[in-house]
């Protein structure tokens, strides 16, 4: 990925339809590379559907996931596909970023498990960044955004654009200005760019966007459209200032001592 680099966000109404979800990548695929974009994002289990049905069959699911990152090596633009995996005999809420050659560049599993999350899958155990061209990116999905202690650490590591999957619909129409805060907050305590992927199904808990280090949109899709967002991300705008101001010193206190405000 180059510098300034070109961006694409999906939204989408997912299903338990592979064929469906997929159809909806391959269109999406075609709109970046008509639009010149290096980068595609697309919510949280988009290719398998969440919460996956017991019965997924995963053959249909590789099958699945095959064909779109065909579709997407041969437009030349690298993919973050959000996708359930299994291994280890249990399965995952996974992150997979795959380069325009078809080769899986990074992972990540989602680390912070929902209740309902936890009663399918197994909570992810590292917080790793990718160089990916002139890039340092990290991943993290939906629920994620809640600990903004994950993204500090993504940030500290060198993270420059963090790669946001989420599935926030159906429920709680209330945490609209709650999510879409918190994306803009992680992106702009940190200094660095977000690309926010969400489901579109209704009601949906915050709508996907493309934030910059300042925490300000540069792109945001409409509530509920199936839509691609798209935005230039520039290198030089990503900054230190907030990291360079924290009081660390604070936090070595000993424990019996409050911190004192006045």
């Amino acid at each position: 990925m180059k510098d300034p680099l070109s961006v694409a966000v999906l939204q989408m109404a997912t299903c338990p339809d592979l064929a469906a979800n997929a159809g909806k990548i391959r269109d999406a695929v075609e709109r970046a590379s008509e639009r010149g974009a290096e980068l595609l994002v697309m919510p949280e289990c988009a290719l398998s559907g969440y919460l996956p049905p017991p019965d997924l069959d995963f053959d249909a699911l590789d099958a699945a996931q095959a064909d779109v990152v065909g579709h997407a090596a041969e437009a030349g633009i690298w993919l973050a596909l959000g996708t359930t995996r299994k291994s280890g005999g249990r399965l995952w809420n996974s992150a997979l970023l795959f380069s325009p050659a078809g080769e899986v560049a990074a992972s990540y599993d989602k680390a912070h498990l929902t209740g309902e999350d936890a009663k399918v899958f197994a909570p992810g155990q590292k917080l790793p960044v990718f160089r990916v061209g002139e890039w340092t990116v990290g991943l993290q999905i939906c629920f994620d955004m809640r600990f903004p202690e994950n993204w500090r650490i993504l940030r500290r590591k060198g993270a420059e654009l963090v790669i946001h999957l989420s599935s926030a619909s159906r429920s709680a129409p209330w945490k609209v200005p709650v999510l879409e805060g918190a994306v803009r907050s992680r992106a702009a305590e940190n200094g660095m760019y977000v690309a926010s992927a969400n489901d579109a199904r209704a009601p949906q808990m915050m709508v996907s966007a493309i934030c910059d280090p300042d925490g300000r949109d540069l792109a945001r899709a409409a509530e509920n459209e199936q839509t691609v967002l798209f935005a230039q991300l520039e290198r030089s705008r990503v900054k230190t200032d907030f990291l360079d101001a924290r009081r660390t010193d604070l936090w070595d206190r000993p424990k019996n001592r409050p911190l004192l405000l006045t």
